[in-house]
């Protein structure tokens, strides 16, 4: 099979923050395998905080075509055995790959995917995420997210005035809200801050502090506001064991894990562990988005909106009706280049 791959740039609807920082555009690569006339595209979206560069994606990108043709696209267990052996660091990379080999497999016995990994249709609500902003755009970002269809919305918070932020948000909204940290408090703050958030009526609290502190995070759950997930604390499959007792659940990004095979190990263990299951993301296009929605059905939370942050998404075959995303009537992952 041939492997090539081109730069996406993408541009947002508004400035996106958190409480590390922001972006107002961002580029992303598109890969694409091709086998017996027969195509498939996954996107790499890459991350500095995981080793993550598109440099360094595109260096894996040019080792791995010098060996991948010796496989076809139908061996993707095989295949992502062997990229994870020898790109380990460079999940984003794998995550594509993945994508791309079972978009391949599903357009070539014209299939959706979620369909031939035996789950039900995709249609899961998904948060729609504000970020970090000043008044006046956080009421305008909240207005329109809700006259877009949201029903669930995940506000980012950890740094100074972000109460405010939150009391404009629960103006217009009483429905289900989600505040994620990104590691902005030590031990020694988290506390009170958690229990100054229990007035916003939560319905989880993410990654509160940095994973250094992970052995702090039952004393958060004891305060009983609300259940305590973790993203960046939990990468791989081994961190969901690792995680087990010291936090409720746990959110999944595929550019961190590797793509739909490690992502369904994930879940697999967090279930019998007892824990809850979030599917995340970082500012993408639908291609991105589109192999996560395929096994949402099994997670209890989705946060799937970077498409939805884009002024122009470049993907098509994802609907967002009622606040619920789910596919079109495409084989493979689900979506075309418009």
């Amino acid at each position: 099979m041939k492997l090539s791959w081109s730069r996406l740039p993408l541009k947002l609807r508004h400035r996106f923050a958190t409480s590390q920082g922001g972006v107002s555009e961002k580029e992303t690569i598109v890969v694409r395998i091709e086998h017996d006339g027969v195509f498939g595209e996954g996107e790499v979206t890459p991350s500095r905080l995981y080793g993550q560069t598109l440099e360094s994606s595109e260096a894996a990108l040019g080792e791995i075509r010098g060996w991948i043709d010796r496989f076809t696209p139908a061996r993707i267990h095989a295949v992502v055995t062997e990229l994870i052996r020898r790109h380990d660091a460079q999940r984003a990379v794998i995550a594509a790959i993945d994508s791309a080999l079972h978009d391949w497999v599903g357009r070539r016995v014209n299939r959706p995917t979620w369909e031939l990994l035996g789950l039900d249709p995709p249609a899961c609500r998904t948060t729609f995420t504000i970020g970090i902003a000043d008044a006046d755009t956080t009421h305008r970002k909240t207005v329109e997210a809700l006259q877009a269809g949201a029903t669930a919305l995940k506000a980012k918070i950890g740094v100074e005035g972000d109460t405010a932020a939150l009391e404009i948000i629960r103006n217009a909204f009483e429905g289900p809200l989600l505040l994620d940290a990104n590691e902005a408090w030590t031990p020694e703050t988290a506390v009170q801050r958690v229990r100054d958030l229990a007035r916003f009526r939560p319905t989880m609290i993410e990654q509160p502090m940095k994973r250094e502190y992970d052995a702090h995070l039952p004393r958060l759950r004891e305060l009983g506001v609300a259940p305590i997930f973790v993203d960046e604390s939990c990468e791989r499959p081994a961190d969901v064991v690792r995680l087990r007792g010291l936090a409720d659940g746990v959110n999944i990004k595929f550019n961190k894990c590797g793509g739909i095979r490690e992502a369904l190990r994930m879940i697999a263990l967090a279930r019998g562990l007892g824990m809850g299951v979030m599917l995340g993301c970082f500012v993408c296009s639908s291609l991105a988005i589109a192999p996560a929605l395929s096994i949402a059905s099994l997670c209890d939370y989705s946060d799937l909106d970077g498409a939805l942050l884009l002024a122009d998404d470049p993907y098509e075959g994802i609907r967002f009706e009622g606040g619920v995303l789910s596919f079109g009537e495409l084989p493979g992952v689900g979506v075309r280049r418009r």
